[in-house]
């Protein structure tokens, strides 16, 4: 271990012993034996080694075949030059492919912007002290944790956002001293719950807002509420000292049981506003006739390509009402209990009109709390934030429109069959685009326009199968490069034969779509010799 990485380690050890004493009022030992229960509901980070040097590779949970060729970023020669392919390797599109074999590697350890201190992860932007992170950018002292940003001091998360000392945290915003806290906002001091809004210390709570000082949804005086506290997170550190583990949330809601009839005076009428798929269907047809140089037709022909690489939903019944929900593949909703989901307005009303007795938070340990909560334990999946139109089969959105069978999607319109675009326009089949506009399947990029199958890039307009590229424009089949213009397999053309092939390509892409509905190529498979 080199001293900056033993430096990583040694910090994070005490930011970790600084975090546990502040959540549960004792140190609890060393970070390393909990590893294993810190990463179990993470996103996974991928583990390779070198094609060139053997040393381990990080990368995100994407579809890369097994047979692939890795590299680390830092070993990447940006600068290196290749040869134009010949006039027989450029006839068609598995030409190409096998021409281009040896200038494929698929890039990890992606450490990018001003970051230091960070090991065992990638997809990380201006960060300090990460250890095994993927997904995170402007944040410190993280370790063991998935997908995030403005985070500090945070261990087993995923999904985070602007959230400090949190522990085991799941789709936080803005939350802070915080155990087993999912899908919360603006929330601090809070052990075991889901759903809050602007609430502060609450334990074993659920779907409330602006609350203080609850157990089970009971607000209490501050005094009991603080010697019952003391008691849970004495049984907690105790129960972690000795296991190097706990239960989670989900293993709580497993273990709860309700009776329905309890909610039978409860009137749940979602709303149901009017949507229509035709606004999306045109957008597709614009972003197909942008990139393949005419609409390919009725979008929905294509799903099964599309959601090739993108991420997966579920669909359940609520538990009060047997309405449908879409449970999205992220932030570990996909662990959630079948059976505790309910939709997001039934949530609050259950939350604003149920809690436990006084006599119940009395008796509540670590242990029981189980027994106590099976009326106010229930979880949304799905919610809305801002102002949101004709969103379909959407889970989860924030002030966007027109938007179709994807989430989270933030500031976006003309979405279809994607995860997370953000700020980003006439995306299809895509996931975590931001600030991009008419892509289809592409997945970790930035500030992209008018692409086609293209990873982990940026700046980048026109082009198509690229990989980890940066400030290029009308190229294809290109890897691990920058500045590049009018290139197949990394190596420049003149613009007019460049554009030639590049319509001859086009052409063939278009024919098999509109016949097959899907293509033999995506940018993960292109790398391996037998795609």
């Amino acid at each position: 271990m080199d001293p900056q990485e033993l430096s990583c380690h040694q910090t994070l050890e005490k930011r970790w012993k600084g975090a546990t004493k502040i959540l549960f009022g004792a140190e609890l030992g060393p970070l390393e034996e909990y590893k294993n229960w810190l990463c179990n509901f993470n996103e996974e980070v991928m583990r390779r080694n070198s094609s060139l040097s053997g040393k381990p590779v990080s990368y995100v949970d994407a579809k890369f075949r097994e047979n692939s060729k890795w590299i680390s970023f830092d070993e990447v020669d940006f600068n290196k030059k290749f040869q134009p392919l010949s006039i027989n390797d450029v006839k068609d599109i598995d030409s190409i492919v096998s021409a281009v074999q040896e200038r494929i590697f698929y890039t990890g350890n992606i450490i990018l912007g001003n970051s230091q201190y960070v090991y065992e992860s990638t997809n990380i932007n201006d960060s300090y002290y990460m250890l095994n992170c993927a997904k995170l950018g402007d944040s410190k002292y993280i370790a063991h944790s998935t997908l995030g940003r403005l985070c500090e001091d945070c261990f087993g998360c995923n999904g985070i956002g602007e959230s400090k000392f949190c522990l085991k945290c799941y789709e936080t915003y803005r939350d802070v001293r915080s155990f087993e806290l999912w899908r919360s906002e603006n929330c601090s001091d809070c052990y075991y719950s889901y759903n809050l809004a602007s609430c502060s210390d609450c334990m074993y709570s659920f779907n409330i807002k602006n609350k203080r000082f609850t157990i089970g949804n009971l607000a209490l005086p501050q005094e009991k509420y603080a010697a019952i506290k003391k008691a849970l997170l004495s049984q907690m550190a105790s129960e972690l000292t000795k296991q190097k583990r706990i239960y989670s949330l989900v293993d709580l809601l497993a273990k709860c049981s309700t009776d329905t009839s309890e909610f039978s005076h409860l009137k749940f009428d979602s709303p149901s506003p009017h949507t229509d798929l035709a606004p999306i269907q045109n957008a597709f047809d614009q972003t197909s006739k942008v990139i393949f140089g005419k609409p390919l037709g009725h979008l929905d022909d294509y799903q099964k390509w599309l959601e090739r690489n993108s991420r997966e939903k579920a669909y359940g019944k609520s538990a009060v009402s047997s309405k449908p929900i879409i449970i999205g593949d992220y932030s570990s909703f996909f662990e959630l209990p079948r059976n505790r989901l309910v939709k997001f307005d039934e949530s609050l009303k259950i939350g604003e009109n149920f809690h436990i007795s006084d006599s119940d938070a009395s008796r509540l340990t670590l242990q029981n709390a189980h027994e106590f909560l099976g009326n106010i334990a229930f979880c949304p999946p799905e919610y809305e934030q801002g102002t949101n139109t004709n969103t379909i089969e959407c889970p989860t959105t924030a002030s966007s429109a027109n938007c179709y069978r994807s989430y989270p999607n933030i500031l976006s319109k003309f979405i279809a069959y994607s995860f997370w675009p953000r700020t980003s326009e006439h995306i299809f089949g895509s996931a975590m685009m931001f600030d991009s506009e008419f892509c289809i399947n592409s997945y970790y990029s930035l500030k992209l326009h008018r692409c086609l199958e293209m990873d982990s890039c940026r700046d980048c307009s026109d082009s198509l199968f690229c990989h980890n590229v940066e400030s290029t424009a009308d190229s294809m089949f290109c890897f691990n490069s920058k500045n590049l213009r009018n290139a197949i397999g990394n190596a420049p053309l003149p613009k007019e034969k460049y554009s030639s092939i590049k319509s001859s390509i086009l052409s063939q892409l278009t024919n098999e779509l509109q016949k097959k509905k899907s293509l033999k190529y995506d940018i993960y498979s292109i790398g391996s010799p037998h795609p």
